[in-house]
């Protein structure tokens, strides 16, 4: 009886040591293939002309973004990127924000399309000062706190834009590579109009204001290094 249990011990150390020897050599020998990483970045750029006698400080600029997508280069289809709705923060002094996007589809691009977005009425917001209420009148789509003048304002646009923007050159997305997609937009031109801001707390400007920012979106670029200018 002895003689059977130390012969089947043998037997299970056995099986267990050719076990672990393959395990290491699969793992040793196994090439792990990552998913693509496809960041969008916006990039706030904040130079302008020399404004006249007044001054504007943006402090903190919020964009709700919805149906991030990116149309195929040799084909009429396109590939949904990000659904959102999701806000982008726009860092006023020029440093990049952006949106990470894990296993984006493959392909080559030609054109990025998103929605400024406001809110409707079955969505929750991803950050409550989108919406204030229950009416169209209390949801918004783009926020924008700061000082006119040295005085303090918060402006809010409730319209939404659809955006479409022609890459400079074709972006290729793979499995086997990061990339970033840049897209350049200066807040301050939101309030700038023949050569001097306006003031974003008189209503007679808001039609300005809201036309700067739906045509204020119109560079888009591969930028991996993200230094703001294209690769």
């Amino acid at each position: 009886m002895k003689t059977l249990i130390t012969r089947e011990a043998k037997q299970l150390l056995g099986v267990l040591l050719m076990f672990l020897i393959i395990t290491f050599y699969g793992c040793e020998n196994s090439t792990e293939v990552q998913p693509n990483g496809l960041t969008v970045t916006f990039l706030s750029d904040g130079s302008l002309a020399k404004p006249g006698n007044n001054s504007i400080q943006l402090n903190e600029v919020k964009i709700l973004v919805r149906n991030l997508k990116f149309d195929l280069a040799n084909s009429s289809g396109s590939s949904d990127i990000k659904l959102g709705p999701f806000v982008i923060h726009l860092n006023p002094n020029g440093m990049t924000t952006g949106v990470q996007v894990n296993d984006a589809p493959e392909g080559t691009y030609r054109r990025v399309k998103f929605e400024v977005h406001k809110l409707e009425d079955h969505e929750i917001p991803p950050d409550p000062e989108f919406s204030e209420g229950s009416s169209g009148s209390d949801r918004f789509s783009v926020i924008i706190k700061g000082d006119f003048n040295n005085t303090p304002f918060v402006y809010k646009s409730q319209r939404t834009t659809y955006q479409e923007i022609e890459f400079q050159s074709p972006l290729v997305i793979n499995n086997n590579s990061a990339v970033n997609l840049t897209i350049r937009v200066n807040p301050y031109s939101w309030f700038f109009e023949e050569g001097s801001y306006l003031d974003p707390t008189d209503e007679s400007n808001r039609s300005e204001i809201e036309m700067n920012i739906e045509h204020s979106f119109k560079n888009a670029f591969k930028d991996n290094n993200k230094d703001g200018l294209p690769d």
